[in-house]
């Protein structure tokens, strides 16, 4: 093998192998840390739609409306577009507390 500036290159490839893996695993361990956090959020934040709660209820949409209306179902949140959702904490809260029937995921 040569030599570049006294430092032989097999020992160079090394050195540049171990910087390399360190900085691989360094990069992994942030992309495990930024997955973990955003499965957290939305496992927190999950909306199901108006659409979503008319299918689970059983019932039509002017129904889910009016819940809201009579304070059955809990105001929605709103998205960034302004659409309407609920949590499914929110959803299984008024369950319990009005009897409605539907199952909703927690």
């Amino acid at each position: 093998m040569g030599n570049i500036i006294g430092i032989e290159l097999s020992l160079l490839e090394e050195v540049i192998r171990t910087i390399v893996r360190q900085e691989m695993a360094g990069m992994r361990e942030e992309i495990k840390q930024t997955l973990i956090s955003k499965q957290e959020l939305l496992l927190q934040d999950e909306r199901l739609y108006t659409e979503q709660v008319v299918e689970m209820l059983g019932v039509t949409r002017h129904t889910v409306l009016n819940y809201t209306k009579k304070g059955y179902l809990p105001e929605p949140k709103r998205d960034i577009s302004d659409r309407p959702y609920w949590t499914p904490d929110q959803l299984e809260g008024a369950r319990k507390r009005r009897g409605i029937k539907g199952n909703f995921p927690v």
